[in-house]
């Protein structure tokens, strides 16, 4: 990867993630995040600086992130008993409670996945919308920790949307908790929500990250209605986007439940998948 799109991601990272994480109420939480070593020198640098103020310590690799990448780093951390993991990209955000809103979800479970449903995205034009998705890329995972191993951490489920085949999920009802940038360099990100206010973000998340934090009212409702039509178009192209926006919805309207582990589980996605294949289609997108 060049320097190019390393100060783009870092970018994202300063504006979106940081700031975020650095505005967590009522949570104690140590955050490791991952970068390359085989960076420029002046990179490595301008991270160093980045984190010289508490907020994040940063781990220096560049060997394959295998599924238990973060297990002996967690465990070089923390001896007790239980512990917590929460993934999250360089390049989104949370709210100002999610870490406390996890925590208030231990149980002394042995092992549970906490997956809020309910989130926003910010695209490139400045507009937000609300996303619903089922474990998502911020999934948590409360764990006992093995006697005789490192913590088995949220990379436990190396795909987040097959969280279920590992071990429980808790579904919970809450306000947007996490926030998701769409940008150019989005391996797999796209825009499958519908048109809200920005007060949504505003209220509810500490962004540096430019957006339309004001749109008038009746703008408001022109965008909704392009957005609406937007929708109808990406799910009739893929109809597996109509059938995990569905999903979604009616899980979340469920309320806050806890789904028992099933190695079988199926999702959406996957019948989306068998449906393409029948039709001899391939219109189903990868998370």
């Amino acid at each position: 990867m060049g320097e190019d799109w390393l100060r783009y991601r870092l970018a994202f990272f300063w504006d979106a993630a940081h700031p975020s994480v650095a505005a967590q109420r009522d949570a104690d939480f140590t955050w490791l995040v991952m970068f390359d070593d085989r960076c420029s020198d002046a990179f490595r640098q301008d991270v160093e600086e980045l984190a010289a103020d508490g907020v994040f310590v940063p781990i220096w690799t560049h060997e394959p992130f295998w599924d238990d990448r973060f297990a002996s780093h967690v465990a070089a951390r923390s001896t007790a008993p239980y512990v917590i993991t929460t993934r999250m990209d360089s390049d989104d955000a949370i709210a100002v409670d999610f870490l406390a809103s996890v925590q208030r979800q231990f149980e002394h479970q042995d092992l549970l996945f906490v997956d809020f449903v309910r989130g926003l995205q910010i695209d490139r034009r400045g507009w937000v919308y609300r996303h619903d998705q089922l474990s998502n890329p911020f999934l948590s995972l409360i764990e006992r920790r093995p006697s005789d191993a490192p913590p088995r951490t949220v990379f436990l489920a190396s795909q987040h949307p097959r969280a279920r085949r590992y071990a429980p999920v808790r579904e919970v009802k809450a306000p947007p908790m996490w926030l998701q940038v769409i940008h150019d360099a989005n391996i797999a990100n796209l825009v499958n929500g519908t048109r809200v206010s920005p007060s949504q973000a505003n209220d509810r998340f500490v962004l540096d990250l430019a957006y339309r934090r004001e749109v008038p009212g009746l703008t408001l409702v022109r965008e909704r209605a392009v957005q609406r039509a937007r929708l109808a178009r990406l799910w009739g192209a893929h109809p597996g986007e109509l059938l995990r926006h569905l999903e979604a919805g009616i899980v979340r309207a469920r309320g806050t439940h806890d789904l028992p582990q099933n190695d079988n589980a199926r999702n959406a996605t996957d019948l989306a998948r068998r449906l393409a294949a029948r039709l001899g289609r391939s219109n189903v997108r990868s998370s």
